[in-house]
């Protein structure tokens, strides 16, 4: 039992996290996780979110300074037209100003405000949704009913408060992909009861057999994408696009395919740094290819329906090879789709975000690139071509993945080589 003394937060909350942790159980509490783990996924969490909004700037910055040298106009022009430009969309406080520093860097005085808060919220939401989820899961023996809570204030969104009271148990498939929060904004959270609670209650158990349903949901401008909803009292619901996935099992994975979905759309340039900067932490990269692993997975078990999943980005010199040769991609993501997947099954697929940053070679092969990847000690090739804006580069395994045969090798040797090497293969 804790120490009657109880805990001074105030003390606690400006100690290091092992510290802390002593501290608490000093006073008797028993500390039911790893800190080390919890500490880097926040490390990872808020590195990601570092990614994407430094990608929305420079992307905005970058288009800004397009139409400035397209129109002609002066760094004072430029200055003043993007500046409001940054305020609408929350990077700048209404009264800011953009002024360079000593190497001619703009800044932003008093950046923040409206579109951060927004993001912070949701993150921190998530955050404490993985932990309740953790909690909640642990207790299932005596708490198996899970019901949705709506804040239920004039913020509340109409369709966030229509599930409010939903109750379900905690192995229904509903809560797979529509743990909140599932929205940008969403404050709803899962409160667990017994049976015994459900009964005196009165709790009205719903389940979503026959109630899931597959949809085509707006991915940016001009795409979409599948994604599960479900019906509910008669009303259609599903997640909001990028939040389909409980946080407790995948955050970390959906807030790196939301930088990828983000960067399909960007410069290739900048997607090709931000999204290689980003899968350089760690805790990241294995997040998606845990992500990337469950959707194969789960591509094998149903016929292709248009799914897909990001797993990497052309890297700079990549890009710049194509360019010296009058090839200017839209985009630089790369992604696989539920289609290849089923048409060379394989371990090959979740082995690539992490294969494809450092490839032995990139090979371009009219129009389209070959990346040479080495699994053990086997050398493999991937197909990469253009395909839609909101996929990029889309992978496909030629020879149904098998390792490269010593004539195909001879062949891809005599093609010109955009990254790497193919001496001594």
């Amino acid at each position: 039992m804790p120490a009657s003394d109880g805990v001074d937060l105030t003390y606690a909350i400006g100690l290091r996290p092992e510290k802390a942790i002593e501290y608490f159980r000093s006073k008797g509490y028993t500390i039911g996780f790893n800190w080390h783990d919890v500490e880097a996924r926040a490390h990872a969490s808020a590195f990601t979110v570092a990614g994407v909004l430094k990608l929305d700037v420079l992307e905005d910055v970058r288009t800004s300074m397009q139409k400035a040298i397209e129109n002609g106009q002066t760094l004072s022009q430029f200055r003043r037209d993007l500046s409001p430009v940054l305020t609408q969309k929350g990077w700048l406080a209404d009264k800011a100003k953009l002024v360079a520093d000593e190497d001619g860097v703009l800044e932003g005085k008093q950046l923040t405000p409206r579109r951060l808060r927004t993001i912070f919220e949701t993150n921190m939401q998530s955050s404490y949704g993985a932990g309740r989820y953790a909690a909640q899961m642990e207790n299932v023996e005596d708490r198996p009913y899970w019901t949705r809570i709506a804040v239920m204030d004039t913020r509340t969104r109409p369709a966030h408060a229509a599930l409010n009271g939903l109750t379900a148990r905690y192995d229904d498939p509903i809560w797979q992909f529509s743990y909140p929060p599932d929205g940008w904004g969403c404050r709803c959270r899962v409160r667990s009861y017994s049976a015994a609670q459900v009964e005196s209650k009165k709790i009205t158990l719903w389940s979503s057999e026959g109630n899931i349903e597959t949809v085509q949901q707006a991915w940016g401008p001009d795409d979409t994408r599948e994604v599960q909803a479900f019906r509910y009292n008669g009303k259609l619901y599903a997640p909001d696009a990028g939040f389909g996935h409980n946080p407790g099992q995948g955050w970390l994975a959906g807030l790196g395919q939301r930088l990828m979905d983000r960067s399909a759309t960007a410069a290739p340039q900048l997607a090709a740094v931000a999204v290689r900067e980003t899968l350089s932490e760690p805790q990241l990269l294995d997040a998606i290819s845990g992500d990337v692993r469950r959707f194969v997975d789960q591509s094998l078990l149903r016929d292709p329906v248009g799914a897909f999943r990001h797993v990497g980005a052309l890297s700079t010199k990549s890009l710049d090879g194509l360019a010296a040769r009058g090839i200017t991609p839209s985009s630089a993501v790369v992604s696989i789709t539920d289609r290849a997947v089923s048409d060379a099954p394989g371990p090959l697929w979740s082995a690539l975000p992490e294969a494809l940053r450092d490839p032995v070679a990139v090979l371009l092969d009219e129009g389209e690139l070959i990346s040479l990847i080495r699994s053990g000690d086997a050398l493999h090739a991937v197909r990469l071509r253009t395909a839609t804006q909101a996929t990029g580069w889309e992978a496909s395994l030629p020879d149904k993945g098998r390792s490269v045969s010593d004539s195909e090798l001879s062949r891809l040797k005599s093609l010109t080589v955009l990254e790497g090497s193919t001496d001594g293969l």
